[in-house]
C-alpha cells in the first residue's frame, strides 16, 4: 500500500471520528437537567400512576403531555398569542399552572388517603404546588419547551374521520334541515304570550340565596384578564343568578343532585336543590372577559312518545353570563349539558352578525335578554320533561332558595356503594346517559350526541364546528352598538 493512501485512509478515518464526536456534542443537552426538576418529575409520574390506578382526572381543562404540572383550555390557547415578552409569558404561565393545580385538586381529592400518603413524604398536595414552581421555572427558562407550549391546541369535539365515513356533505343536508325546523318551533314558542304557555304540571321556583354588595371594579392582571378574589366572585354569583321556573309534573323535573344509583345507571336526589357553578372567560372587542356559569340536573328527560330517540338518563340546563368590560351583564347564553339546544339571548348593547345569520347552523337567538331592575332577576321559564327554556323575563326573585356548590363537587358524587365517583368518564361523558339520535347523527362527528358531557366538551352545532366554550364565539356572532344611557 502506497504512503499517499494510507495517509488518505487516515484522514478519512480521523474525519469520521471527528464527525461522530460532533455529532455526540450535538445530541447533549446544552443545559445540564435540573435534579429537583428531576425529582419533581418523578413525582408527577407517581401522581398519573395512581390517579390512573386508583383514582379520577378530568379531561377539561386538557393535560399537556410533558408538562405535568401545567393544563390548558381554549381560552388560554388564544391568551398566549398575546404573551409576547417575558413578563407577560411569565403571567402566562403561571394561568396554566393555576389551570394545572385545578385538576391536580381533583384528582387528589379522589385518592384513598393511603395512596395519596405514598406519594411523597410530608403533605403531598403541597410537594406537588412547590414541584410546579420548579417545573414552570425550568419551562420558563427552556426557549424550546416555551415554543412547544406555545404550539399546543386543545383538541376538538368533532371526529373527522367520522364525517368522511358519514359523506358528511350528504349526510348534513337532512340534519341542516332539522335544525332548521327546531329553530323555527323554538322561535313561534318564544312568540307565545308569557300567561299564555302551556303548563302540565305545577310551576315551581327556585331562587339563590342573599349575597353581599358587588365589589366592582374587578381588577385585571398583566393579560388583561378580570380577577375577582372569593368575595367578588361570591357577589356576582349571586347577582347575576337566575330564577329557575319549572313545569313540574313529575320527579324528572325536580333539581337535585346527581349521583350513582347503581353503576352506569345516574339519578338525581331532589332533597336539595344544588346549583353547580363555575367561572370561564372569552373575548369581546379583543378583550378578556369573565363568564358566570350555572347549571342543574334533572333526573332524566322521558319520553314524549314511543321511541322517543331524545330520551334518557339525566338531564340539565347550564345558563351562562359573559360580563362586559364595565361588570355589567352583555349577553346571556344555554345548552343542555350535551351540548344541545344552544340559544343566545343578547342585551341591547349587541346585535348580530349578519354573516353570522347566513350560517349553514346560524346562531339561535330566540329573544332579547330583558333589562332587570335592580330589585329583580332574570327568571327562567322551563319546559316540563325536555326541559327546554321557554322564556327568559324579569320578576322579583321568589321561591325555594337553592344551595350553590363549585363544579368541581360533580367529580366526587354518591356512588351506589356510598363511596364517591366522579359523574364524568371516559372522553367527559356521563356513562348511562347515550341517546338514541346517537345512531342518526354520528355522521356529524360529535362522539354520542345527547349525551351528557364534562365542561370543556361541548360541541354546540351539527353542522360545523363550534364549541360551547371557543373564546371568539361571541366576536363572531355579534357586533356592538351604542345605546343611549
Amino acid at each position: 500500500m502506497s504512503t499517499r493512501s494510507t495517509q488518505w485512509q487516515r484522514r478519512w478515518i480521523g474525519g469520521l471520528l471527528l464527525l461522530f464526536w460532533l455529532v455526540g456534542c450535538a445530541r447533549q443537552p446544552t443545559v445540564p437537567r435540573d435534579p429537583g426538576a428531576v425529582a419533581c418529575e418523578r413525582l408527577y409520574r407517581g401522581l398519573a400512576g395512581a390517579v390512573d390506578a386508583h383514582g379520577v382526572s378530568p379531561s377539561s381543562p386538557a393535560p399537556l403531555p410533558g408538562f405535568p404540572q401545567l393544563a390548558l383550555d381554549r381560552f388560554h390557547v388564544q391568551l398566549g398569542q398575546w404573551a409576547t415578552d417575558p413578563s407577560s409569558t411569565g403571567a402566562w404561565l403561571a394561568r396554566l399552572e393555576s389551570l394545572g393545580a385545578e385538576r391536580r385538586a381533583v384528582q387528589l381529592a379522589s385518592l384513598p388517603e393511603g395512596v395519596r400518603a405514598d406519594l411523597a413524604l410530608g403533605d403531598t398536595a403541597q410537594a406537588l404546588t412547590d414541584c410546579a414552581t420548579v417545573l414552570t421555572r425550568r419551562d420558563r427558562q427552556d426557549p424550546a419547551r416555551l415554543a412547544r407550549l406555545r404550539a399546543a391546541r386543545v383538541a376538538d369535539d368533532y371526529h373527522t374521520t367520522w364525517r368522511v365515513l358519514g359523506l358528511y356533505p350528504l349526510s348534513s343536508l337532512p340534519v341542516q334541515a332539522g335544525v332548521a325546523r327546531y329553530h323555527a318551533e323554538t322561535r313561534v314558542r318564544f312568540d307565545i304570550p308569557l300567561m299564555a304557555l302551556p303548563v302540565v304540571g305545577e310551576l315551581r321556583r327556585y331562587r339563590s340565596p342573599p349575597g353581599n354588595p358587588v365589589i366592582a371594579p374587578l381588577p385585571r392582571d398583566e393579560l388583561d384578564v378580570p380577577v375577582a378574589d372569593a368575595t367578588q366572585l361570591s357577589a356576582l354569583f349571586h347577582r347575576h343568578a337566575p330564577v329557575w321556573e319549572v313545569d313540574t309534573a313529575g320527579a324528572f323535573d325536580r333539581i337535585g343532585v346527581p349521583y350513582w344509583r347503581a353503576p352506569g345507571v345516574s339519578d338525581v336526589d331532589p332533597a336539595t336543590p344544588v346549583v353547580y357553578r363555575h367561572v370561564s372567560y372569552s373575548f369581546w372587542q379583543e378583550r378578556p372577559v369573565l363568564q358566570l356559569n350555572y347549571l342543574v340536573w334533572f333526573a332524566a328527560r322521558p319520553p314524549e312518545k314511543p321511541l322517543d330517540i331524545l330520551a334518557g338518563r339525566l338531564d340539565g340546563v347550564h345558563w351562562r353570563v359573559t360580563l362586559d368590560h364595565d361588570g355589567e351583564a352583555l349577553v346571556y347564553d344555554t345548552i343542555h349539558p350535551c351540548g344541545c339546544y344552544h340559544m343566545l339571548f343578547p342585551t341591547d348593547r349587541l346585535r348580530p352578525r349578519p354573516d353570522a345569520l347566513r350560517l349553514r347552523e346560524p346562531p339561535l337567538i330566540p329573544q332579547p335578554a330583558p333589562r332587570p331592575a335592580p330589585d329583580e332577576r332574570l327568571v327562567l321559564r322551563i319546559a316540563s320533561g325536555s326541559h327546554y327554556i321557554q322564556r327568559v323575563y324579569a320578576d322579583r326573585p321568589a321561591g325555594r332558595v337553592v344551595e350553590f356548590r363549585p363544579y368541581r363537587a360533580l367529580y366526587r358524587i354518591v356512588d351506589a356503594d356510598g363511596s364517591s365517583a366522579s359523574l364524568f368518564g371516559e372522553g367527559g361523558l356521563v356513562a348511562g346517559t347515550e341517546r338514541a339520535e346517537r345512531w342518526l347523527l354520528w355522521p356529524m362527528g360529535i362522539a354520542s350526541p345527547g349525551a351528557m358531557r364534562e365542561r370543556g366538551r361541548h360541541a354546540i352545532a351539527f353542522v360545523g364546528r363550534r364549541h360551547f366554550d371557543d373564546p371568539d364565539l361571541l366576536e363572531r356572532f355579534f357586533r356592538a352598538v351604542l345605546v343611549s344611557p
